[in-house]
């Protein structure tokens, strides 16, 4: 009895051993886990003044006429100051991989408002691009000095 518990036990040993030591990811497509990493980067709240900015969403569209493709750029902002803060979409803007620098649509319904202390603002800013942009630098510039920058990879159209 003691034989076939000890070679019972030794199986099981055996079997945890090999299971433990097996490779789990056995896919090559390693595609996912970079747009992963892309996102967070993009994601990555910046912070100035007490202010926390970070980009919510990024979306692709073609303009009306075709010439050019719309991004839209959605930002939660949070307000950690004791005091309101104003901002606005026209504070933001691109500058594409060509050192091409690309304002907000003055005609879009870009966000733009007072936050007051402890609360949080969610605002999307149109941008429009030259067709075959795929990377770009978004700039918190209020006034001449750029405060924070995100690098972010243009999406797909939808």
């Amino acid at each position: 009895m003691i034989k076939k518990i000890a070679i019972f036990g030794l199986t099981i040993l055996t079997a945890t051993t090999l299971v433990a030591c097996g490779n789990p990811d056995t896919s090559t497509d390693k595609t996912p886990k970079t747009e992963e990493t892309a996102k967070d980067k993009v994601s990555t709240t910046k912070t100035v003044d007490n202010i926390d900015m970070k980009i919510a969403n990024l979306k692709l569209t073609e303009s009306g006429d075709g010439k050019k493709d719309i991004l839209q750029v959605e930002m939660n902002i949070q307000n950690n100051s004791n005091t309101p803060f104003a901002i606005g979409g026209g504070d933001f803007k691109l500058k594409t991989a060509k050192d091409k620098t690309v304002k907000v649509d003055p005609q879009a319904s870009n966000f733009g408002d007072e936050i007051a202390a402890g609360k949080t603002l969610t605002g999307k800013a149109y941008f429009n691009l030259p067709k075959g942009t795929e990377k770009a630098t978004l700039v918190y510039q209020p006034k001449d000095k750029a405060e924070a920058e995100w690098e972010i990879t243009i999406p797909e159209k939808e």
